[in-house]
Parts: structure tokens; sequence; C-alpha cells
């Protein structure tokens, strides 16, 4: 995967070395200086359409720019990920280190090809891809009536509360969900069982002392 202190770091010396504001490159690559500034502070990384562009202002190659050849990559570059990933095996470490450059539709293209034409599974990719990309593949999986387990490790706490909600109108167990949850949404999860009159034993091994003391008093007092 790549490291996006090093990719910043290697973009501000590139830029330094054409004596290029990070203004002047912000203007001639049409964004904003904020997204230059976050690239160079390993914040973001550049979106893989501007890969090409960036290059060719440093007069690099992209493979220099990133520091790692990677032949996906420049599939996706060249708009034949389809192509690529029909013709070739792709590793799950190859395909994730290139999803943090790609856009969601260009996310979305991959894990298609990788769900139709690969012996890799989708839980092998979680783990290098962002939390928004695997909330959405959790949502499509719950939408097709699929276990969502597998993504949980991966996923930001308040999503997987928000998650854990829409499996719970199910009529289905989230237990699994709780571990990965903060004290604050596993309370809130036990209020809202409480309210509805269900059991909150399986809440209470991941609340805090104050948690559980509100949740007794609610009982004691109904």
């Amino acid at each position: 995967m790549f490291d996006m202190q090093k990719v910043g770091k290697r973009i501000a010396e590139y830029r330094k070395k054409i004596d290029m504001t990070q203004m002047e490159l912000a203007d001639r690559m049409n964004i904003s200086f904020q997204a230059i500034s976050n690239w160079e502070r390993g914040l973001s990384m550049p979106d893989i359409s501007k890969l090409p562009e960036l290059a060719t202002i440093f007069g690099i190659t992209i493979d220099e720019l990133l520091e790692e050849k990677s032949d996906f990559i420049q599939s996706v570059v060249n708009d034949k990920i389809e192509t690529y990933l029909e013709q070739k095996e792709c590793s799950a470490e190859e395909i994730g280190q290139a999803i943090p450059l790609l856009k969601p539709s260009q996310i979305d293209a991959v894990v298609e090809q990788v769900q139709t034409n690969s012996n890799i599974s989708i839980a092998a990719l979680l783990p290098y891809m962002d939390e928004d990309g695997v909330k959405e593949l959790a949502l499509q999986a719950l939408a097709g009536g699929e276990s969502v387990n597998a993504y949980l490790p991966f996923m930001d706490e308040d999503d997987i509360k928000d998650l854990a909600l829409q499996v719970h109108s199910r009529g289905e167990s989230i237990t699994a969900f709780l571990e990965f949850m903060d004290e604050d949404g596993v309370k809130e999860l036990a209020l809202q069982a409480l309210a509805r009159g269900e059991s909150v034993n399986a809440y209470l091994p991941y609340m805090d002392e104050d948690g559980v003391k509100e949740l007794a008093l609610k009982i004691l007092r109904s």
C-alpha cells in the first residue's frame, strides 16, 4: 500500500525542483491550493486521474512519482481496468494499494470485476480500503441480505452503529457489532433496546460503569 507521507514528500520535492509554489501548481492543475497542501503533508493522495498530469508537470513517470511500478495503476490510468483484470491474476495487495487513488466509480468497477472474474474475495481488499468505501460495500451486502460481520473491523464506529440499527430492524442479532463500537454507541443502542422492552444483557460487557449504572437506574424506575 502506498505510504501517503512518502508520496507527499516526493510531490513536494519535485515541485521545488521545478521552482514552483503550491499555489502555482494548484493553478496549473485547476485544483485548490488546499489539495496540494494536503498531498504534500500526506493527508490525502492525488486521485488517479491527476497522476499523469502531475508526472508530466514534473517531467517524470508515474512510477517515479509513486516510487513503485504498478501495471494495475497503469491500466486504471488508461481506463482499461476491466481488460486488465480479465487477463491477469492480481493479488489483493496489488489491487489494494491502488484503491486509495481511485474514484468511487473506479472502485465500483474494480469490486465488480473482482466479484465476477477473480479468485480474490472482497474481504481480502477491505484492509486496503478507506472507511467510506468499506461502508458502501457493507451497505450493498446488507441490501443483498448478506452478513456484514467481515466489514466491521474496517469501519468507522458511527457507521457501525448505523449499520447495527439497520440489522436490528430486520430482527437480527447485533451482538457481533458491539466489540467494534465505542461505549457511548453501545449505551445508545442498549437504551433503545430497553425502551423496546428487550433484554440488554448482551450490551453490558461493552459498556463503562457509568453507562451500566444509567441503564440499571432506568430499569429500576420502569
